[in-house]
């Protein structure tokens, strides 16, 4: 067999897929296919294994968030109705807040995005299961309207195996 046709066999021996929209997607990494293709016989690099694929179509894709339904008719109205409190509750001199709260976080020696400048890299865990976590952890501001002061805390919440985790800081 060629080049070509051993990955597209490979690919097709190794694909991920949703049955739901029939989305497909290739569940090995460019070295594993190099490596697997090496063993049938071709000597190629992961680069090359890359051009091939874009050939035939494929490209990384990041995960994209949809729609995911008719805005609520009445939102409009809600906001009107939130405005109208608010100066009210101005006017009268009382507390308003704004509150927003984060996706949970797990504490502890986890990779992040991004980079900085530094002359080593940080070693870090190579997976983020909660149970290397310190505690899990969700970020949530509050803003006090009628002060222009915000405050943001982070409220934890321990895992099962950590559950005396801070005696030993």
């Amino acid at each position: 067999m060629t080049l070509e046709a051993d990955l597209l066999d490979l690919i097709e021996h190794e694909i991920g897929g949703d049955p739901m929209n029939g989305q497909k997607w290739v569940r090995l990494s460019l070295e594993r296919l190099s490596e697997l293709l090496e063993g049938r016989g071709h000597s190629v690099d992961p680069k090359t294994v890359r051009r091939l694929l874009v050939k035939h179509g494929y490209s990384l894709k990041a995960n994209r968030k949809r729609f995911t339904g008719p805005p609520h008719p009445d939102r409009d109205a809600q906001f009107r109705h939130i405005a109208r409190y608010k100066e009210l509750f101005l006017r009268a001199g009382w507390p308003v807040i704004s509150v927003d709260a984060k996706k949970k976080e797990l504490i502890g020696d986890f990779k992040n995005g991004g980079q900085k400048w530094c002359r080593e890299a940080e070693e870090v865990n190579a997976y983020d299961f909660i149970d290397d976590a310190l505690c899990r952890a969700t970020p949530y501001g509050l803003y006090g309207v009628n002060h222009g002061r915000g405050y943001v805390y982070v409220g934890g919440v321990l895992p099962k195996n950590r559950s005396r985790w801070y005696e030993s800081l």
